[in-house]
């Protein structure tokens, strides 16, 4: 099992670390997008510096899709078992988040971690969603504000949702629940701590015009 998870978090990490917005706009533009708009190296920061909704939509699905990738490739070493799967997942938000490529710079790990747990289960989705638009909609209409939202919330409702619902809406089998509430956790904790330094800009005077 052990050479299993150390070959899950491999693997997970590799994928992660493939930086798409990096390679996309340096192939077709010849820009580094370390250097422009927010420095994120992510869908929102490549449509915002290209400002084409087509760029930063492809590379957010090529985001998805590598944190799909990476547990698919997880549960195949691991046999099935939740393990290997689950760090595969959290491997392959660190590595998009710190990316030993490009000087552990990344992005937010949003579209990653979503990726993820598409393979894994949909709940956290869900609870993100419904999260994430009572953040935008209710409270401050700003999009860091909403990812804030949406993973503090479905972080503790994964706590709180009942035993049933999580083995109804799990694909990989698991021997306690929580193993996946651990695991939502410690990906939404990746995704928070990438969210400090938008999140200080936007509370600080003129911060409100910060949406990056």
């Amino acid at each position: 099992m052990l050479i299993s998870l150390i070959g899950s978090a491999i693997v997970g990490y590799l994928l992660g670390a493939i930086p798409f917005a990096y390679l996309l706009l340096r192939s077709t533009q010849g820009r580094d997008i370390r250097h422009e708009g927010s420095g994120n190296v992510g869908a929102m920061n490549a449509y915002e510096v290209t400002g084409r909704k087509r760029i930063g939509l492809l590379v957010g699905v090529l985001d998805v899709l590598k944190g799909a990738a990476a547990v698919g490739i997880g549960i195949l070493i691991g046999q099935g078992h939740f393990a290997p799967a689950g760090v595969a997942a959290l491997f392959a938000v660190v590595g998009h988040n710190y990316n030993i490529f490009l000087g552990m710079r990344g992005g937010r790990g949003l579209a990653v971690a979503a990726g993820a747990m598409s393979v894994i289960s949909p709940l956290p989705i869900i609870l993100f969603c419904l999260m994430w638009a009572t953040g935008y909609f209710v409270v401050r209409r700003n999009i860091h504000v909403a990812n804030v939202a949406g993973v503090l919330g479905a972080s503790v409702l994964m706590f709180s949702a009942p035993k049933l619902l999580l083995a109804k809406l799990t694909f990989v089998a698991y021997d306690d629940p929580m193993q996946i509430r651990f695991l939502v956790m410690m990906i939404c904790l990746q995704i928070l701590v990438r969210h400090i330094e938008p999140m200080r800009a936007f509370f600080m005077p003129g911060g409100n015009d910060s949406n990056e």
